[in-house]
């Protein structure tokens, strides 16, 4: 499960460190500054193209962004994330895992995996932190930004 209050800690800890407003950060990532208040707030988790976006742009761990990591990472190491259903196909072969045990170990539904697998989609927040658990890795790994 994700720790709202933790993401929001994080991404205002890097708003700080690089002198940014909510404004001039929602303006940069593309997400509306109502939306960025609602994580900032810890009513909301960053949907996935925004939590790819902050990651991305300040070059530190979707693991940090998302609470799961202390510290942010080291600057220049992350790749741009994959395409996430390319990434998942990857991890299901590299892994041995089915996507079967997946439904059943996660609670993840069949045609929620299919929307991710066939590009439709993209994972909440919590369903990154449920993935990298069942793959037993982190979200930037299930990512491919590592």
């Amino acid at each position: 499960m994700i720790n709202l209050s933790k993401t929001a800690e994080n991404i205002r800890e890097l708003m700080d460190e690089h002198e940014l407003t909510q404004a001039q950060l929602a303006c940069k990532l593309g997400t509306g500054r109502s939306k960025l208040s609602d994580m900032l707030n810890a009513r909301t988790a960053p949907a996935y193209p925004t939590m790819l976006a902050l990651a991305e742009y300040f070059n530190c761990s979707a693991d940090f962004i998302l609470g799961l990591s202390e510290y942010p990472g080291e600057d220049g190491q992350y790749r741009p994330a994959a395409p996430f259903e390319n990434r998942l196909r990857t991890m299901f072969e590299e892994s041995g895992k089915s996507q079967y045990s997946l439904v059943k170990q996660t609670g993840i539904s069949w045609s929620v995996l299919h929307g991710w697998l066939t590009g439709r989609t993209r994972p909440s927040a919590a369903n990154l932190i449920k993935l990298a658990q069942f793959f037993d890795c982190s979200v930037d790994f299930l990512l491919g930004r590592v």
